[in-house]
């Protein structure tokens, strides 16, 4: 087949060669119907492109789409946001890691591994595809655990610290350890199973530490005297005294007066016999005492 366009002065000549049935068609359109057809078809591509444009205006909610648009501003800054306050979180948590070994090691626990730490918890890792907030939490709960461990020991220790006749009873000058030593009385040697503190008269006794009183009365050769529990089979002991400030049952705390100096009982001067029994037998108190 072949196809033969011509142009003849105004029109469009087109002719059509069929070889195999040995037919031509001619075709002659004038070139002012083709000009026309191509601006009715420029025509019709720009009134449809308006309707089309119109049709999306009328459909489109404009308030919505620009509220959207600020909807999404807001978001991405929040997300920076987020993102700061993450890593500065993680930081914080590094710094709390440390400090937290440094108080399980202070207070005589086990210090946790890094590797451990960082899992959050005691089993498998986590998947490394969670996202970063799900292992700071993690993380965050085993360091509460942590730290509620280290609390509770502290707290254990301190009451045991507390319980513990630490503390010199009196303000003076020790005259007498404990230990085997001449009677002044009989001029024997015998055992003096505490220390004498000589102080003025009246100066107030203290107790070494907290307890609940057992006794406080008169015990012959020993005068106004009182004792206390301190727990943990620690009794301390504070005899020839002026005057008795507690009563039996009263719990006291390390520090507060419970008598004053005197001479009562079998003695040879103003002073304070000061004593300290673990499992009911008398130790020495200045193993006890800490200040000077």
């Amino acid at each position: 087949m072949r196809v033969d366009i011509i142009v003849l002065m105004e029109r469009l000549q087109i002719l059509v060669a069929l070889r195999r049935a040995n037919r031509v068609f001619n075709l002659s359109v004038p070139v002012f119907a083709l000009y026309l057809a191509g601006f009715v078809l420029v025509g019709f591509l720009f009134l449809a492109g308006y309707l089309g444009q119109v049709f999306i205006d009328r459909c489109t909610d404009y308030g919505l789409l620009n509220r959207l648009v600020e909807e999404n501003y807001r978001l991405k800054s929040k997300l920076a946001t987020y993102s700061a306050a993450v890593d500065t979180f993680r930081q914080f948590m590094v710094v709390t890691e440390e400090m937290d070994n440094r108080l399980r090691c202070a207070s005589g626990l086990h210090l946790i591994p890094s590797d451990i730490r960082l899992m959050g918890v005691g089993g498998s890792p986590p998947v490394p595809a969670e996202p970063d907030i799900d292992n700071l939490m993690r993380r965050m709960g085993f360091e509460e655990r942590s730290l509620a461990e280290i609390e509770k020991t502290l707290k254990e220790q301190e009451h045991r610290l507390n319980h513990i006749p630490s503390i010199w009873p009196v303000q003076g000058w020790l005259t007498s350890g404990f230990g085997m030593r001449r009677d002044p009385f009989t001029g024997r040697r015998t055992m003096h199973n505490g220390i004498d503190i000589v102080a003025p008269y009246g100066s107030a006794i203290v107790a070494a530490a907290d307890g609940r009183v057992i006794f406080s009365g008169w015990k012959s050769g020993w005068g106004r005297c009182v004792e206390l529990d301190h727990g943990n089979k620690i009794h301390s002991f504070y005899a020839h005294c002026r005057s008795l400030w507690v009563s039996i049952g009263d719990k006291i705390t390390r520090g507060k007066k419970v008598a004053t100096v005197g001479s009562s009982g079998r003695s040879t001067g103003t002073h304070l016999h000061y004593g300290v029994r673990r499992n009911g037998h008398w130790v020495n108190p200045r193993n006890y005492i800490v200040s000077h």
